[in-house]
């Protein structure tokens, strides 16, 4: 893991919440099936609070991509992580955020493609990236995801859900947000709506349907951290009959 002892405390590197919701992360991506012979896309990578521990994790041979729409951050990585790990590379891609990047001349975030060919990657995980998108944007990440995923692929998402027909185990955030007209979707601040998003599960589902993934049973909720979904995209018939 590099060493972050001496820089780097404007992005939490320091603090225990940090390390504890990454080391949170890693097993539960564990739990989902990450091997460290993956490749692996990192989507909203920040400053590599996943990363960090995923470089003594994955095989060297194994391939790591990041991207984030902070430049700072991923400025960060690519001078203590990529000269220590060559294979792990990181990107930043200036997309239009409400939150992150206020600036409306650049590229909307529903349209954006990401910047890898077809089924590039074993596993993709997005970690508090669908907390921060509309819903034009989460569906077409989703699209973009199952792309380049390869056949039995996996994905691994955070989101703040809510599910008015089953409100069991409701994210204490939901409660507080402003639902939009629609019911898909509610905000923690309607004048900054990507601050927090929080999603109708219902919709939720019907978008991973739509891009081709299939939801892992069960989703699994977060209480007090941030619900988590696994999905993989299909393998096709062939592949599923000679992998037996």
């Amino acid at each position: 893991m590099p060493d972050t002892s001496s820089s780097g405390f404007q992005y939490g590197l320091s603090s225990d919440l940090f390390h504890q919701t990454a080391l949170i992360s890693m097993g539960r991506m564990n739990m989902a099936g990450l091997r460290p012979d993956h490749d692996v896309l990192d989507i909203g990578c920040g400053v590599g609070r996943t990363a960090r521990y995923l470089c003594d994790y994955l095989d060297k041979g194994a391939r790591y991509e990041g991207f984030d729409v902070s430049q700072k951050p991923v400025q960060w990585c690519e001078t203590h992580i990529t000269p220590l790990f060559p294979n792990f590379h990181f990107q930043y891609i200036p997309l239009f955020n409400t939150t992150y990047n206020p600036d409306p001349t650049l590229q909307s975030a529903s349209e954006f493609r990401f910047p890898y060919p077809d089924q590039s990657f074993d596993f993709v995980f997005a970690h508090s990236v669908f907390t921060h998108l509309l819903p034009d944007t989460t569906v077409n990440y989703l699209h973009e995801i199952n792309r380049v995923l390869r056949n039995g692929g996996i994905s691994y998402s955070t989101w703040i859900l809510f599910n008015d027909e089953s409100p069991d185990y409701p994210h204490p955030v939901t409660a507080q947000m402003h639902r939009d007209s629609s019911g898909t979707f509610a905000v923690l601040k309607p004048t900054v709506p990507e601050v927090a998003v929080g999603f109708d599960e219902n919709f939720v589902r019907q978008s991973y349907l739509a891009s081709g993934l299939h939801i892992v049973e069960p989703v699994h909720p977060g209480f007090r951290i941030q619900d988590v979904i696994v999905a993989i995209r299909p393998r096709s018939p062939g592949e599923a009959a000679n992998s037996h």
